[in-house]
């Protein structure tokens, strides 16, 4: 019988010295001591041997963009293998760049279906979701003057965009090494064709790759908010 934390791959009531006949297939294949499928000899791993750019263990790098110094590491801010492009249209901005003292997160809506793609052309979730908005605390909108569905200008080193303004809790101060940084949330579903249309979240998101396998760090980087006076 299986015990502990971990989820095992395969029944948790089958016995460790459970030995599979030659010709089993599928679950009936994996012997007692290799739950885990995934790993090429089946067990558990406190780290990776091979295999990973950044190994052998996971830790903690700031993004390449950050309004905050790495807590952890204080000699190496990012990861030193990460997969940056250097290329027109690309700057990014310094550790505690005071022009850019936000954090900005992306994100899905559960209303849209899988992303913007789809979504925008399909009218009962465009119903749903009929334009781009950015999702700020009470505490920031106070200090920027901002109210609920005002329109805003989202600022980075790349881009900026204007979204209406959602002034929630769900996005709340954060406070790291004494100091209070905001926290703002765009989704990046729209784009400049469907039946709705908005600003594309993408064109302020920075391009630069995990190392291992290049996927892009657009979900956290930096940025500035302000009320956008037309």
């Amino acid at each position: 019988m299986w015990t502990g934390a971990d989820v095992p791959d395969f029944a948790a009531g089958k016995a460790p010295d459970y030995k599979p006949q030659p010709d089993s297939i599928g679950l009936d294949a994996l012997s007692g001591t290799d739950p885990f499928i995934l790993k090429a000899d089946g067990k558990g791993w406190l780290f990776t041997p091979t295999g990973l750019v950044d190994g052998p263990l996971p830790t903690h790098y700031e993004p390449m963009e950050s309004p905050a110094t790495n807590a952890l590491y204080p000699s190496q801010q990012n990861s030193p293998v990460l997969k940056a492009w250097n290329v027109d249209g690309n700057p990014r901005a310094e550790p505690e760049d005071p022009s850019f003292p936000y954090v900005l997160t992306t994100y899905r809506l559960t209303e849209h279906h899988l992303s913007g793609v789809m979504s925008r052309w399909l009218p009962w979730l465009a119903e749903l979701q009929p334009e781009l908005f950015v999702e700020i605390s009470p505490e920031l909108a106070g200090e920027k003057g901002i109210a609920n569905t005002e329109v805003v200008r989202v600022i980075t080193p790349r881009a900026e965009i204007t979204a209406k303004a959602l002034v929630t809790r769900r996005m709340r101060p954060m406070i790291v090494a004494g100091k209070t940084i905001h926290h703002v949330g765009l989704p990046w579903h729209w784009g400049y064709q469907g039946l709705v249309t908005g600003a594309v979240t993408n064109d302020l998101s920075l391009m630069v790759g995990d190392p291992n396998v290049t996927i892009h760090e657009s979900k956290a980087f930096v940025c500035n908010v302000e009320k956008w006076a037309p």
